[in-house]
């Protein structure tokens, strides 16, 4: 539920792998996806992780989630909050499964 998303700079002490992964928001196709720390409930503004299918040039910052509907995203309605580290471990997972298809 949005409403139990920690506010935009509440856990701004927190550190980035310690961060709970609240919503996990993706494009399967292409590889891309976001996971959402906080969330500015009003503007949908969110803190939290961008990977578009590269390691190396992922990177936090601020997702704004009405352009990310906009361009075709799906938010995981599956996904369970957990802590960034433990998000990566469960999208590794994932991903090799999924390409050894």
């Amino acid at each position: 539920m949005e409403d139990e998303i920690p506010k935009i700079y509440e856990t701004e002490g927190t550190p980035l792998e310690k961060k709970i992964i609240d919503q996990k928001w993706y494009m399967e196709k292409v590889g891309f996806y976001w996971l959402i720390a906080e969330l500015d409930s009003k503007t949908k503004i969110a803190f939290g992780y961008a990977n578009l299918n590269n390691d190396d040039f992922a990177e936090w910052g601020y997702i704004d989630l009405y352009d990310l509907k906009h361009e075709g995203a799906r938010r995981d309605t599956y996904w369970e909050p957990r802590t960034f580290e433990e998000a990566q471990k469960k999208i590794r997972q994932y991903r090799r499964g999924f390409y050894q298809r």
